[in-house]
């Protein structure tokens, strides 16, 4: 289990919560990265959001390369939140701010190939896209946060679906954050906003929820991080509790 924290560093434990290690980013003075990903060759891909960036570490932490630079131009950086890889190697990464709010893509030698994407709310527009994750349909699912849904499309960027609306209930999101694909490509996504963790298909359909505001076992303090394993184990950043959770995938409903 890979954690980044405000401190930035990133630290590594086992599933049962034992720490392994740690190693810091280059810089965090001006805020620290949002969220880890994991590349098919198991290099640790970090967007080093305050730092218009990709910084991309061995899996034992050593820094291997950083691209990209800050700006609004397509294949710069404003504040990039999620990075993505698909299996032939294209990286697609979501970002914010100045105005800027868009995906874009970058081929497996990090050559920026297109873009789609900005602020607003209308459909294929965003408002704080925090989180990115590719189905195995090659589905790009987004949390568009602000909007309160998650945005699914086809690699060239067409809209399939929008999942969620704006409330507490069942079915509803606000804040959603975190987000990943379980092993069954149902979607399980964080909300910072209700402090819980939902869980929809692929076609869009709610399959249930987990947890409630607190500080007991199984209750939230604004959640923005969540990652499903391959066998079905569900890991919460639990993120003003200062802590990891980590319950069946099951537990859902």
């Amino acid at each position: 289990v890979y954690v980044v924290d405000t401190t930035g560093r990133i630290q590594v434990f086992t599933r049962d919560g034992e720490f392994v290690r740690l190693w810091n980013m280059p810089k965090h003075d001006n805020g620290t990265p949002t969220c880890i990903s994991f590349a098919k060759d198991g290099r640790v891909l970090v967007p080093d959001t305050h730092y218009s960036r990709i910084a991309e570490f061995s899996d034992t932490g050593e820094l291997q390369t950083m691209w990209g630079s800050y700006g609004s131009v397509p294949g710069d950086f404003i504040y990039p939140t999620g990075i993505a890889e698909l299996s032939d190697g294209r990286y697609f990464i979501s970002e914010y701010g100045d105005g800027t709010e868009r995906v874009q893509v970058f081929g497996a030698d990090r050559a920026f190939e297109h873009t789609w994407g900005s602020h607003g709310t209308e459909p294929s527009q965003f408002n704080r896209a925090m989180a990115i994750a590719v189905g195995p349909d090659s589905t790009v699912c987004v949390a568009d946060t602000t909007n309160h849904r998650l945005q699914l499309f086809d690699t060239e960027g067409s809209l399939l679906r929008i999942i969620g609306a704006p409330g507490t209930d069942r079915g509803d999101l606000k804040f959603p954050q975190g987000l990943s694909i379980a092993p069954d490509g149902s979607l399980v996504v964080c909300e910072y906003g209700s402090n819980r963790v939902s869980r929809f298909s692929a076609s869009g359909k709610f399959l249930g929820t987990f947890g409630s505001a607190g500080r007991a076992p199984g209750q939230f303090a604004s959640p923005r991080g969540v990652a499903v394993s391959t066998d079905g184990d569900v890991f919460v950043a639990d993120t003003d509790n200062h802590r990891i959770q980590r319950f069946a995938l099951e537990a859902i409903v």
